[in-house]
């Protein structure tokens, strides 16, 4: 693995998962395995603003060799959001030095619900990210944003970067999941109902003008503290949609009525919840969305 910056998690045979940072290129992952069938899981737990991981493949011993395995013919899910949607804090203390060494994105409620589904799935999560400005963005707004990155492969937070596009034709998605706004609203610098909304539809004509045939389903922010406008204000740009005549755009409130989480869902700040609010959060989502995706 060409990779020294991330944190994967790696399984063999369904045993837990076993945390690891590549050191060097080649790391053992397991010894003195028995004769016979194994089967090993790899997963990356840091999100993709902390760099390319190469995957040179595997050494294994004298006389093994790999099977054949065929692929599952599964719903194929894709998540778009902010370090909620990373699984920002939810691997210990959310007071480190190292941001991304207390973040597991597989536990985070994307994939958690993506499990249950039995379907596949990719994360877009960037940390700080938001709608018409990231966390801590000052006017006039100029920096990478959500609809901005969409189209790239990889993420990058310079303009002035080469940036190959996604093989969106090649790579149909079923369905994609918003959760976007919370980095908006968490600071006095809130955009007007004007420019959220204008700033939604434009993140989801671009969603759309890539996969013309998924269905999109939009999320309120989970965290209470940022207000209910976010919500409300996504609800509205989706119903706006609708009226155009995008008839696969759903929207799907967490907050109405009594927030979905409790404090103690939180890593401790209120935002970003644990590794037990996000299996809430993809509970309450999973009938809403198999309802949706059978339309």
């Amino acid at each position: 693995m060409d990779d020294r910056n991330c944190w994967w998690r790696y399984e063999i045979d369904g045993k837990p998962y076993n945390r690891i940072k590549f050191k060097k290129e080649t790391t053992i992952l397991a010894e003195n395995l028995e004769n016979g069938q194994h089967e090993i899981r790899l997963v990356r737990s840091t999100e993709g603003e902390a760099g390319l991981s190469i995957f040179m493949g595997f050494i294994l011993d004298d006389g093994a060799e790999f099977l054949p395995i065929k692929e599952p013919n599964r719903l194929k899910l894709e998540f778009v959001g902010d370090s909620i949607t990373a699984g920002a804090f939810n691997d210990g203390p959310h007071e480190v030095v190292m941001y991304h060494d207390v973040e597991n994105n597989d536990m985070s409620y994307g994939p958690q619900l993506a499990r249950m589904l039995d379907a596949d799935y990719s994360v877009l999560g960037k940390s700080g990210e938001g709608l018409v400005h990231n966390y801590a963005e000052e006017w006039p707004y100029n920096q990478v944003h959500t609809a901005d990155r969409y189209p790239w492969t990889y993420y990058s937070f310079n303009w002035n970067d080469e940036h190959p596009d996604w093989n969106f034709a090649d790579n149909p998605t079923d369905a994609i999941l918003i959760s976007i706004g919370a980095n908006d609203f968490l600071f006095e610098n809130k955009p007007t109902e004007d420019e959220f909304i204008k700033g939604y539809i434009n993140l989801i004509n671009v969603v759309r003008n890539h996969n013309p045939k998924a269905a999109i389903i939009c999320i309120e922010p989970v965290p209470a503290v940022i207000g209910p406008d976010a919500g409300l204000w996504t609800e509205k740009a989706v119903k706006e949609l609708i009226k155009q005549g995008d008839k696969a755009i759903y929207y799907i409130p967490l907050n109405k009525g009594t927030p979905l989480l409790q404090a103690s869902d939180y890593v401790g700040d209120g935002v970003h919840p644990t590794q037990e609010g996000s299996r809430k959060i993809a509970e309450y989502l999973k009938d809403k969305v198999e309802t949706m995706l059978k339309k």
